[in-house]
């Protein structure tokens, strides 16, 4: 079970030198882990700089993922957001935890493609779920103010002259709809259940709740302000507590922080631009 060196070095940039021992230790952790919860890992899942995913089948023969992470704070406020939302059938259910590990084990989703591949649509079902169908924790998750200025700061490592366009989303978080918010709810954490689409992979918190729609009005076909003026009507027609005004302030805000993921080119200037509004 080894650990390619790219997925060291995200590890590294995300939590500090001390995740680099935690991933040599990880197949250890894995293989207690499967005897606990009686799994066979089928083999290691694509994932981000967060956490390890394994692809399992349990001991009924039905097929689950293994998720980990190196900080326990990250399993424990996922975890606060899955029973959040318990109620909601767009979102992924937990089947066991052991946040001594930073683990969780989830259901596998069938077929659980994701809906990327639909660069129109908007799915508003899903959206309308997630605003209602839960029971917002009072206690046990950090405020969206915080995840925004996390997000600040990532940016100036990745793209140091783009400093000076972070943390307009700050002051964002403490109006509109106050609620739980997922946090990174983009077309690659949706996927297609045999009962409809279904959320994964909350980065949660408590805050204004727009924020969960600008990866859906600030799609990646989008390239003028026209286009992303016409997404944002489809979602405050479909969702009328949306304040379209509010919307727009948030893609301006957090558009700097997609940009700089972006190669140089004309997506990249619309995103950056797009700050100045």
């Amino acid at each position: 079970m080894t650990v390619d060196d790219s997925v060291r070095r995200k590890f590294a940039v995300r939590f500090g030198p001390s995740a680099v021992a935690w991933l040599d230790a990880l197949p250890a952790l894995v293989e207690s882990l499967c005897a606990q919860w009686k799994l066979s890992v089928e083999r290691a899942v694509a994932e981000g700089g967060t956490s390890r995913v394994y692809r399992c089948r349990r001991e009924d023969g039905s097929r689950a993922f293994l998720k980990l992470t190196p900080d326990r704070e990250v399993a424990a406020a996922e975890l606060v957001a899955l029973r959040a939302w318990r109620r909601s059938p767009h979102m992924v259910d937990v089947l066991a935890d052991d946040l001594d590990a930073g683990a969780l084990l989830l259901p596998a989703i069938d077929p659980g493609t994701m809906v990327e591949d639909e660069p129109d649509l908007i799915p508003f079902e899903l959206l309308r779920s997630l605003r209602e169908d839960v029971d917002v924790p009072a206690t046990g998750l950090a405020h969206l103010s915080e995840r925004v200025r996390f997000m600040a700061e990532l940016t100036t490592r990745r793209a140091p002259e783009l400093e000076s366009l972070t943390g307009r989303g700050i002051e964002l978080a403490y109006g509109g709809t106050q609620g739980l918010v997922h946090g990174d709810l983009h077309a690659r954490n949706v996927l297609r259940g045999r009962h409809g689409l279904v959320a994964i992979d909350p980065r949660p918190t408590v805050g204004d709740v727009t924020f969960d729609l600008v990866d859906w009005a600030l799609a990646p076909a989008v390239g003028s302000v026209a286009e992303l003026e016409r997404r944002i009507s489809r979602i405050t027609a479909a969702l009328s507590d949306v304040d379209g005004e509010r919307l727009l302030a948030w893609c301006s805000a957090l558009a700097v922080v997609i940009a700089a993921t972006l190669p140089p080119g004309a997506q990249r200037d619309f995103l950056i631009g797009l700050t100045d509004r």
